[in-house]
């Protein structure tokens, strides 16, 4: 994983909005993770909420494309491990911990105005439960071909609802499944 080149043998890119623009302006497909490192290495009982940036970018680039924004919430591969000890605590042991920040140190950061200890590429030390069942809900799709890529408030308004949906549909699983 060192230096993101692992990352980018899997078509993974660094997230920037120019890196997000030449996606769209080829007419590429795009599977993008706004909580990124932050949401997959949550902390104990953060499974399922969202860490987003402020920024609105990803929408504003989408819609200068006109292409379809399809969300989709995952639910069950955090609870097939108990996290024993998150992130941020496992960087509190004593030498385990200076041998994981050094480590971490050493992963570029995905996002391009983020550095590693803003975007701790860390996992938590965890041991596997019972495998648990996965559901996937794609989120109805949001054609961003009658949105302004110049409105940033429309803009900032499409992002929220797709926190929102995202958020619900978590709930709504969460709520099923028991």
């Amino acid at each position: 994983f060192q230096n993101g080149l692992q990352f980018e043998a899997f078509g993974a890119v660094m997230v920037t909005p120019r890196n997000f623009y030449r996606l769209m302006q080829t007419g590429q497909n795009a599977l993008l993770f706004p909580g990124g490192v932050r949401e997959v290495f949550h902390g104990k009982d953060e499974s399922y909420k969202l860490f987003w940036p402020e920024k609105v970018d990803f929408v504003r680039t989408a819609a200068r494309f006109n292409a379809t924004i399809i969300p989709v919430s995952a639910v069950g591969m955090a609870d097939s491990f108990n996290i024993l000890l998150d992130s941020k605590e496992l960087l509190d042991v004593p030498v385990l911990g200076q041998r994981a920040k050094d480590f971490a140190s050493n992963v570029t950061a995905a996002r391009f105005d983020t550095d590693n200890e803003d975007e701790l590429f860390l996992p938590p030390l965890a041991v596997p439960g019972p495998p648990s069942r996965n559901y996937f809900v794609l989120g109805k799709p949001i054609h961003t071909h009658e949105l302004d890529p110049k409105d940033k408030e429309a803009c900032k308004t499409t992002y929220l609802n797709i926190q929102d949906e995202m958020a619900t549909a978590f709930h709504d699983v969460l709520e099923a499944r028991e």
